[in-house]
């Protein structure tokens, strides 16, 4: 269930335009890796220590490879791949990476995420 609270918001783009409601997603419970290996642990046959142990392999092998260029593709669930940010020159000469400001991550949730996402439920919060 995602929780929301209505905040009525000017339009950036037209200042002159009346004030809408707009819902603003509410914080919730945060979930910590350990939670993420309790409940793999509980939901298979796997112990509480070898999950843990593939998940912070996983947590270490990402990082390397997004830094290396490589795109990381995690089944239904969805892929990580990179950008980057960087100040425009008039010609291929002036170019440099100095003008390389950040590698910035993005994720795109694969179809089957999608589908779950499209399937949430909305509670508004007074």
């Amino acid at each position: 269930m995602i929780k929301y609270a209505l905040k009525q918001k000017v339009n950036p783009r037209d200042l002159a335009q009346d004030k809408k409601y707009y819902p603003i997603k509410q914080s919730q419970e945060e979930l910590t890796l350990r939670d993420f290996g309790k409940r793999i642990s509980r939901e298979s046959t796997v112990s509480m220590m070898d999950t843990m142990a593939v998940l912070e392999g996983l947590l270490q092998i990402i990082p390397d490879e997004i830094i290396n260029g490589k795109i990381i593709k995690l089944g239904d669930f969805g892929t990580f791949r990179t950008t980057l940010s960087a100040e425009g020159v008039a010609s291929e000469e002036e170019f440099s990476t100095s003008k390389i400001k950040t590698l910035n991550v993005r994720f795109r949730p694969a179809h089957e995420f999608k589908v779950q996402l499209a399937a949430a439920k909305y509670e508004k919060i007074v």
